[in-house]
């Protein structure tokens, strides 16, 4: 009967414990799971974790390899509640695996109800711990991080000697798969904007012209980001691209203004002048390009899959953005230093 409880139980976590993560700890000796030490340190760390000092580890609940081992003791004492611990012996354990039935479908020397929580030497204890809201609205990333760091430090100042940790899970998958997302944004964005500046100075033959073309392209990327913060919309794999295309349609409104404004200034006119003709040739060609681009990208909107709306969405504010800067902040820029392009 026990056993069937327990399968039970744990049937039930695999189907709704899906945001989960694993503290792997490693005795370093085959059978040491087996050991009523090493056990009782699997419960002092899933006791720790769960108190109400640690509320922010926001924990709902933990599952270990020890609770198959207490569960059998106190079946095996008349179901008494005080008996639901670990033996004080190792025989027990033994024995208590020994006369465990349950199937071995790979054959790989672990009955399969033990495979999710140790490995085929009995070396490794898996404790799986699943993540609940108890002291935020959201766990995102950022709290994630937090909560390994926290549950890190401890394991590191209080595993005994001899055992190592790990702990692995789509949630730590998360947080590495967040940072690589930042900094390659980051980098990528960078690099792009290195270019563009290279590009648009051999272009015109002059070094302050570099400067000036990121300008549309600078508070065009700030302005979409802090939208996204404003209203709470994450950088995920879809929405962290949006930067490079703003560089994109950006560096093509630039070169566009900046090379009818050198046209005209050619012909000896004053800087007022040529902004004003370039404004109504390129400004023109500029303001109809985006009217199209954003209405193409705002059919998106229709979707009914939000990471392809939120695309959609940002790309076309990209569009309304760098218009909006080639018009208004190039020209303002030209007027105020009074820049001549060869």
């Amino acid at each position: 009967m026990a056993r069937v409880r327990l399968k039970q139980r744990f049937n039930r976590l695999e189907r709704h414990n899906s945001y989960k993560y694993s503290i792997i700890i490693d005795s370093h000796t085959p059978d040491g799971v087996k050991s009523p030490e090493f056990l009782n340190t699997i419960e002092s760390i899933r006791e720790w974790l769960i108190t109400d000092e640690n509320a922010d580890l926001n924990v709902g609940r933990t599952d270990a390899f020890s609770d198959f081992i207490k569960r059998m003791h106190m079946a095996m004492n008349n179901d008494d509640p005080d008996y639901f611990k670990i033996p004080e012996t190792r025989m027990d354990i033994m024995d208590y695996l020994e006369i465990y039935s349950g199937d071995d479908d790979d054959s790989d020397g672990r009955i399969d109800e033990f495979e999710t929580f140790v490995d085929e030497n009995f070396q490794q204890n898996n404790i799986l711990v699943r993540l609940t809201r108890k002291t935020s609205d959201t766990i995102g990333t950022s709290e994630i991080k937090l909560i390994l760091n926290k549950i890190e430090k401890h394991l590191t100042d209080t595993l005994p000697a001899g055992y190592s940790f790990a702990i692995t899970g789509y949630p730590a998958i998360e947080v590495q798969l967040a940072h690589y997302v930042v900094t390659g944004q980051l980098t990528g964005l960078l690099l792009s904007l290195g270019i563009v500046a290279l590009v648009i100075i051999l272009l015109f033959k002059k070094f302050a012209a570099g400067p000036l073309a990121l300008i549309d392209m600078g508070v065009t990327i700030i302005i979409n980001f802090g939208i996204m913060g404003w209203f709470g919309i994450h950088l995920d794999m879809v929405t962290s691209i949006i930067a490079s295309i703003t560089i994109g349609i950006g560096v093509d409104d630039t070169i566009h203004f900046l090379n009818t404004y050198r046209h005209y200034k050619h012909k000896d006119i004053s800087i007022s002048s040529a902004i004003e003709k370039t404004m109504y040739v390129a400004g023109k060609a500029i303001v109809f390009t985006s009217l199209a681009l954003t209405g193409g990208f705002l059919v998106l909107l229709t979707s009914s899959f939000q990471p392809i709306i939120l695309f959609g969405l940002l790309v076309s504010l990209t569009m309304i953005n760098t218009t909006i800067g080639s018009i208004l902040l190039i020209p303002s820029a030209i007027k105020l230093t009074g820049i001549e392009l060869d």
